[in-house]
């Protein structure tokens, strides 16, 4: 393969004769970006490397439709959790495309501008009118995650000369406000979940401020009695209609916990029961070692888990909360006793305390604002 250069303006091209897909040779100019004609040279070499090699890329056909699922289904797939790309492929195929495909159809990958992005988030922001089918400013975060992420890899790639979603503006995030019970009403909970089979899921979470995955992945295993620890290690997740069991989310989420007295009378108590179950069943028992489960040892499904905790919830009259607010419940009493965030770290298994100091800080404040009333009146009576 030969190729010539040629300036135009500041840049050097490169000139090259490419076969269509009609047969046909045809001749293409490839900027080459360089000012200085022996980098322009070098970039020559390349690109004919690449074509004798057949992996030139021609990223005038490219759409950016296009290579955003490709990215998706080929690259980002074998880089991430499975968990994590179903998030990605909700984002992309449910959202991305479907505003790309209905206002920008034929829009190159080389083309799209930072306005093209700013229309798509604007667009589906649900802002203060509260569209309908509008999405939070936390939602369009993560989705302009997947949409940098995928043009950081085009950049990498050369298919383009820089990243259009560096240079959007976001919606600022809302403030987390986390929602959760006092101990008092934990304790009303804990009563009207007796006899359910959703009880030792939610005895445990109260005390232990654990995932949902995490506590319908705990197994018996997992638990040792002789050293007083319960091991976090397995989390049980749904994805679509399958259920899989995979390690936690992050290194720090694999922890082992001191069995706190309560919970290992209570554990020993359901353990018994099970052993009972088993008996009972023979074969017919589903032995597969969890501690949350059904009579006969079937594991429970963290869809159940949620659908039978709102259940109990309406049923008595309880305020709305999601079971994962359990854990934000436990933050909330172990803060009001004294415990420091940094414990509540280690304890709730985040990765970064930075994580735990967003989500607490408020009830973190109240504390030390009792604090500084303590210290206030101490000194007023001594005034």
């Amino acid at each position: 393969m030969q190729g010539t250069l040629r300036k135009r303006g500041q840049k050097w091209y490169v000139i090259v004769d490419l076969k269509g897909s009609d047969g046909k040779r045809k001749q293409k100019w490839i900027n080459t970006k360089c000012e200085k004609k022996t980098d322009a040279e070098k970039a020559l070499r390349a690109i004919l490397t690449e074509i004798d090699k057949n992996t030139f890329i021609d990223t005038k056909k490219i759409y950016f439709i296009d290579f955003i699922k490709d990215w998706l289904d080929n690259v980002i797939i074998n880089k991430v959790e499975r968990t994590t790309w179903d998030s990605y492929e909700i984002n992309i195929n449910r959202h991305i495309i479907p505003f790309f495909k209905a206002n920008y159809k034929d829009l190159l990958l080389k083309d799209v501008q930072p306005i093209h992005l700013q229309k798509y988030y604007n667009s589906k922001y649900k802002g203060n009118n509260f569209k309908k089918d509008g999405l939070s400013a936390n939602s369009l975060t993560k989705h302009h995650a997947n949409i940098k992420s995928a043009f950081d890899y085009a950049l990498r790639n050369n298919l383009i000369s820089y990243n259009p979603a560096d240079r959007v503006e976001l919606p600022k995030k809302e403030k987390f406000s986390t929602t959760y019970y006092t101990v008092e009403q934990i304790e009303k909970l804990l009563e009207a979940c007796k006899g359910t089979d959703i009880e030792a899921a939610v005895f445990i979470t109260a005390r232990y401020g654990l995932r949902r995955g995490e506590i319908c992945g705990l197994k018996w295993a997992a638990i040792n009695f002789d050293e007083g620890t319960l091991t976090i290690q397995e989390t049980r997740v749904r994805i679509g209609k399958e259920t899989i069991v995979k390690k936690p989310k992050s290194e720090s989420s694999l922890r082992t916990l001191p069995l706190i007295p309560e919970v290992e009378d209570y554990l020993k108590k359901l353990q018994e029961e099970q052993e009972k179950n088993k008996k009972a069943l023979g074969d017919n028992y589903n032995d597969l070692g969890y501690v949350c489960c059904w009579d006969d040892g079937t594991p429970l499904r963290t869809d159940f888990l949620n659908h039978k905790f709102s259940k109990i919830l309406k049923n008595n009259n309880f305020p709305h909360i999601r079971f994962h607010d359990l854990r934000h419940s436990t933050a909330s009493y172990l803060i009001k006793n004294g415990v420091d965030l940094k414990n509540i770290q280690s304890w709730l298994g985040h990765a970064d305390f930075s994580t735990t100091a967003d989500i607490y800080s408020h009830i973190d404040m109240d504390m030390k604002q009792k604090t500084a009333k303590k210290i206030n009146d101490i000194f007023s009576k001594n005034s």
